[in-house]
């Protein structure tokens, strides 16, 4: 107690002085904090309402990553379980089929900031609170206009800024998605799921396309979910005479332990997390073969860790990205272009249990683009762009992880 008084005395003894002498200020809740959301990310905290075109018809959307369970009809004992493909209807593969609406709204603000002016050497500082959240979803243009899948993410966390040129920023990272319930109902019924059908007392469901002497059930769809995770990013924003340029990198780690999902992207030394009953969490949830996890059994749960912990903890399911943005100053707001470079530990597992090899890449993303930025139109410091972008990575919808798509968009976006 005594320590924290004089802590607090050396603390109010400093700051006083100064603010009286107008070297301190304070700003309220505001939408433009200080680390700029990149306008090419593809996770940033924006809204933007954009038109997809699959480029090539090979990469879209259009089957459903699936647990499934394989039984010997000859021993019931003898099972596997394994990651497949379904489909989910035959209009996602039509030609003319590859056209998407993408619709997110995200805001990223300050709640509150504290400048420190700086004086003769000593820099000026600005410490800042954060908090930044978006709702993503995009819809098939075709067939009923289907949801795909809808995205939920946010961020907590404080951001400091050094002589009005380098920002840092760290935080708390949690997103997950869900699939869209138009797209689930076509996939059971195109599957032929029937939901009456058990194996093991598990929820496992018969459905179409069984092989021969073999009984196939299915599990669910794979979900993916990374519920939460430690960001650390910084930027540096550089004004020339006739352009500026913005330059950006983060880094996020999971937390261990926290739930995750699939369990194949799971590292070999991740901390299970435990009930109130002192029951362990994650398999019960994620792997083994309780009713709501992945179902796969002990020997596949035993040989997954044993390739993981081959790479000596290096496998953490990092998600790194890197990018930079130039602007060109006009009468309405400026010009830009933009790139985002993004790199995913989690593509060394290939995305499937016994898939891991220190050998495998990281799996990259490429998002390019450009466009026009109308500047304080909405709001102080907030713009509105005419925007276009070419994307070589993931689907940009949370659920469909593990399919690339080379597309275009167009559209309207708001930082």
């Amino acid at each position: 107690m005594k320590k924290l008084f004089i802590t607090i005395l050396m603390f109010v003894s400093v700051f006083v002085p100064l603010a009286a002498n107008n070297l301190f200020s304070f700003q309220g809740i505001t939408q433009v904090p200080l680390f700029k959301e990149p306008a090419a990310d593809p996770y940033a905290f924006n809204s933007h309402l954009n038109v997809l075109i699959a480029l090539d018809e090979n990469q879209r959307p259009n089957k459903v990553y699936s647990i499934i369970t394989e039984k010997n009809n000859a021993d019931e004992s003898n099972y596997r379980v394994f990651y497949d493909f379904l489909n989910y209807s035959d209009d996602a593969f039509k030609a003319d089929n590859n056209k998407y609406f993408n619709m997110k709204t995200g805001v990223a603000m300050s709640l509150c900031r504290i400048r420190f002016e700086g004086f003769s050497w000593f820099p000026s500082i600005d410490v800042e609170a954060n908090l930044a959240g978006y709702l993503n979803t995009i819809f098939c243009m075709f067939g009923k206009n289907d949801t795909l899948d809808f995205d939920g993410s946010y961020l907590i966390g404080g951001s400091i800024r050094f002589a009005d040129l380098l920002t840092f920023r760290i935080g708390l990272h949690h997103f997950s998605g869900h699939y869209g319930d138009e797209m689930l109902n076509k996939y059971y019924a195109y599957n032929a799921v029937d939901a009456s059908t058990r194996f093991n007392d598990g929820a496992l469901f018969t459905y179409a396309n069984a092989r021969d002497g073999y009984d196939y059930y299915l599990v669910s769809p794979v979900e993916y979910v990374r519920d939460n995770s430690w960001i650390f990013g910084v930027a540096t924003e550089i004004p020339a005479n006739k352009f500026s340029v913005y330059m950006y990198g983060e880094a996020e780690l999971p937390k261990n332990p926290s739930w995750f999902r699939p369990l194949a992207h799971v590292p070999a030394d991740y901390k299970n997390p435990i009930d109130e009953e002192g029951r362990p969490t994650l398999i019960d949830r994620i792997g083994g073969t309780a009713a709501d996890g992945e179902q796969f059994p002990q020997n596949q749960l035993d040989e997954e860790q044993v390739i993981k912990r081959t790479a000596s903890g290096r496998y953490k399911a990092w998600r790194i990205h890197a990018g930079t943005e130039v602007r060109y100053p006009m009468s309405f707001g400026s010009a830009f272009v933009a790139c985002d470079v993004q790199f995913h530990q989690d593509g060394k597992t290939l995305h499937k249990i016994g898939g891991y090899n220190t050998e495998n890449p990281w799996e990259m993303e490429l998002t390019i683009g450009g466009g026009l930025e109308f500047g304080n139109i909405l709001s102080d410091g907030k713009t509105m762009r005419i925007e276009a972008y070419y994307h070589d990575g993931r689907v940009p919808a949370t659920q469909w992880f593990y399919q690339r798509m080379k597309s275009v968009s167009i559209g309207v976006g708001i930082n």
